[in-house]
């Protein structure tokens, strides 16, 4: 299974915000259990207010909380980030839009927790004579049915509990004398992966791009 989620979420500075330098997202999502996960979305970075020159650092933690529709293999399954934009609106909030890539394998619906090679007799019920329904347990199946479309259309995210798997990303804001080679070496990735997140053909001062970050092997 894979399946991209969709997060907005608006930030509140304390100061009216001129410029954002560097900014960064990470997350500690956990699985509660195989249907229910829980954690932060962490974005930080540095900034300039309207009435200052200097940069200021900012760390937000984001609550999250999500609800599965289906069982999923905690072994097998993980999330990442695989995109993070943002905005600044009337100079005082960050409006941030972040996409998650789930992958992982569905756990199959198991009839009993014992031995799988045991047998066990199953009673087959008898067959009974449908009942005539009224119009108003039709109108309660429907409604039911519709409740359960509803459910199926949740978003829902997956995380590897067995190991730590951290995304994170920095929108660089390209200045003066720099080129894709300056900005390569600075955060030690490669043109390929960056080149999944911008069009560095128009690259000039002021451009912003987004870089992943290269985990380093354990």
């Amino acid at each position: 299974m894979n399946k991209k989620i969709n997060i907005e979420k608006k930030i509140e500075f304390t100061k009216m915000i001129s410029e954002i330098t560097a900014i960064s997202l990470e997350h500690d999502l956990e699985f509660v259990d195989e249907e229910n996960i829980e954690g932060n979305l962490i974005i930080s970075g540095k900034y300039k207010s309207t009435i200052a020159t200097l940069e200021e650092e900012f760390n937000y933690k984001i609550p999250i909380e999500i609800a599965l529709t289906n069982k999923l293999d905690i072994d097998k399954s993980q999330v990442e980030i695989t995109d993070f934009t943002y905005d600044i609106t009337e100079n005082e909030s960050l409006l941030c839009n972040i996409e998650l890539l789930v992958s992982g394998e569905e756990l199959a619906n198991r009839e009993c927790d014992g031995d799988p090679k045991e047998t066990k007799e199953i009673e087959i019920p008898k067959l009974e004579q449908p009942k005539e329904r009224t119009n108003n347990e039709e109108k309660e199946e429907l409604e039911i049915i519709e409740e359960q479309k509803e459910e199926n259309d949740i978003n829902f995210i997956n995380i590897d509990n067995s190991k730590e798997t951290y995304g994170t990303f920095i929108v660089y804001i390209v200045r003066q004398n720099e080129n894709i080679n300056t900005i390569l070496e600075k955060y030690n990735t490669t043109l390929e992966e960056v080149e999944k997140y911008n069009d560095i053909k128009d690259l000039s001062i002021g451009t912003k791009l987004i870089i992943p970050l290269l985990k380093d092997e354990d």
